[in-house]
């Protein structure tokens, strides 16, 4: 394990000194193939002077960031020390159930939770946070959240920033209440403050003339942002929730609900020695959305917060000199999104109600509250079904699923926005009869028990029951995943043209069972191994077509499969 950054916070408490403002403080980094990380009570000085009750990972607030390379096998070690029973929900990354990190995963106070699993993602901006029924809103309002970032053979071949903390940067902003001692309350229908990486709101972040990347984050537990500069300076998006876009899109403001997230590139070339100014434009989001202008209730009363359908500062920027090597354009064309065939796919429905009607309170999932022992479907292994979500209340509410990403059919009829057409796992479903459709494919995780969930990531909604859970059953021929319990393994180059080298370390020093398989399920290669516990073996491709591929490794009954491209 590598941790980097560590004089961030120095830096951000001297300069904060020198200039008599507060800068922004950079996340440290967590790299390598272990990470521990520590859920811990803390207290952090918000406002001068004053110390508010936290809690972080690894520290005060927040958390550090946590870089994965696409492909690794990993093993994340979370030791619980707030002495409340927790989870840590992996949100975003494509997992099985038993590693999500969901209500089911529990972390009991001083124990220590240990998931492994292969990193399957493609680069983007994800995040992390604790996700225990009825106390999830407790513990992300006090501040325990931080980013993963991914990296992957793709991404890394873009000419984009991203030199952690100079022209890569992530942001987190966060709606919160805090009562008259400015002390974090458990509630979140009145936020009275943002915090942009656990400091108060106007606060300065330096990036150098050049093109930036920013990665966003509304790591609110209620209310919406809708990002944009001073004087309608545009940027481009590059990225949502799961990877890249197919390319740049032209914006001058960005909406981003709970949970969701958005990688933008900001050219700030030649404006060395200008400030900027990064605001919330809470009076341009949509009628309904939380943080804007909220529907009108019996009597014309109206539930809206003192920061609600008003325009403000977030955050400063000061812009200083390019660095060695600056990047000064942008990618005209980033990857391509293959949206899946809806041909044969599973329609399913989900509507949101609220009881009463006009309740911006209380709200119900097909008319049912959350219930842990109660499964509210299933689905099998390689099924791919469309979701079509529909919104009764008279407030947005984004939807977040787990373990799987989703591409958006359409919102509302029709075609989703050029910025949405990407992978995603949040999507706002809008209010007052909205609808949304979504697409996805269970490819690769099954477990008969342990099931995947869905929910309004409004956290208040979520504790309150606004979440369902579903169960992934293995088809008739598929084989579990067993990399989590005793195999670690890797394939490289993957994708490759002429040559791979398999490696696995097995349970047991046992014969072993190699097949491949192509895309029709054909086997078109088998190879026996008499007794090994580590599997290091080359393999010649160049004669084979090109294409997606199957390697199944069987060692009595124990089996695992993993997906190779050739080019």
């Amino acid at each position: 394990m590598k941790i980097s950054s560590i004089y961030t916070l120095i830096l951000f408490f001297l300069v904060g000194t020198l200039f008599g403002q507060i800068q922004i403080p950079i996340p440290p980094i967590i790299e390598g193939t272990t990470f521990n990380l520590v859920i811990q009570n803390g207290t952090s000085e918000l406002f001068s002077g004053i110390k508010t009750k936290t809690i972080g990972y690894n520290g005060n607030q927040l958390g550090p960031t946590l870089m994965l390379n696409k492909g690794s096998i990993i093993t994340i070690n979370v030791h619980n020390k707030i002495g409340d029973t927790t989870t840590t929900h992996w949100h975003g990354l494509h997992l099985a159930p038993k590693n999500d990190g969901s209500p089911h995963t529990p972390i009991l106070a001083e124990e220590t939770w240990s998931p492994t699993f292969e990193v399957k993602d493609n680069a983007s901006t994800y995040w992390y946070h604790p996700h225990l029924h009825g106390k999830t809103l407790n513990q992300v309002v006090k501040g325990a959240s931080g980013f993963i970032i991914v990296h992957d053979a793709e991404e890394v071949l873009l000419n984009l920033p991203r030199t952690y903390g100079v022209d890569d940067v992530p942001l987190v902003f966060q709606w919160k209440t805090f009562d008259a001692n400015k002390q974090i309350v458990e509630l979140d229908e009145e936020d009275n403050e943002v915090l942009v990486n656990g400091v108060v709101k106007g606060s300065t972040l330096s990036l150098p003339a050049q093109v930036v990347r920013l990665r966003l984050l509304n790591g609110s537990s209620h209310r919406f942002f809708n990002f944009g500069f001073e004087n309608a300076l545009t940027f481009k998006q590059i990225g949502g929730d799961g990877g890249l876009l197919d390319a740049p899109v032209s914006m001058s403001k960005l909406i981003l609900a709970p949970g969701e997230r958005a990688e933008i590139l900001v050219d700030l070339t030649g404006k060395e020695g200008q400030n900027l100014t990064l605001r919330q434009y809470g009076s341009l989001l949509p009628q309904g959305y939380p943080g804007g202008r909220m529907m009108q209730m019996g009597g014309g009363q109206t539930m809206m917060g003192p920061l609600d359908n008003t325009d403000f500062d977030l955050m400063k920027v000061k812009v200083a000199a390019p660095t060695v090597g600056a990047i000064n354009s942008i990618p005209a064309t980033l990857t391509k999104n293959a949206v899946l065939s809806q041909v044969g796919a599973t329609g399913r429905t989900f509507g949101f109600t609220a009881q009463p009607m006009m309740s911006m309170t209380n709200f119900y999932i097909n008319g049912l509250k959350f219930d842990m022992e109660q499964i509210n479907f299933s689905t099998t292994l390689g099924k791919t079904e469309i979701w079509t979500i529909t919104n009764q209340t008279m407030m947005a509410h984004p939807f977040h699923v787990h373990g799987n990403s989703f591409y958006v059919l359409s919102i509302n009829g029709a075609t989703p926005p050029a910025n949405m057409r990407g992978r995603k796992d949040v999507i706002t479903i809008p209010p007052m009869t909205g609808s949304v459709k979504i697409i996805m494919k269970f490819e690769d995780f099954s477990d008969p028990k342990m099931p995947y969930m869905y929910h309004c990531h409004i956290l208040s909604h979520e504790d309150d029951g606004m979440m369902g859970q579903f169960i992934v059953n293995g088809s008739p021929t598929s084989d579990q995943d067993y990399l989590n319990d005793k195999f670690k393994m890797n394939v490289f180059p993957n994708p490759s043209t002429s040559s791979i080298r398999i490696m696995a370390t097995l349970p047991e020093k046992k014969p072993v069972n190699i097949f491949v398989y192509n895309s029709l399920g054909q086997l078109e290669k088998s190879q026996y191994i008499h007794s090994t516990s580590d599997l290091n073996i080359p393999m010649d491709c160049q004669n084979w077509n090109s294409g997606i591929y199957l390697f199944k490794i069987v060692q009595q009954d124990k089996r695992m499969i993993f997906k190779f491209i050739k080019e």
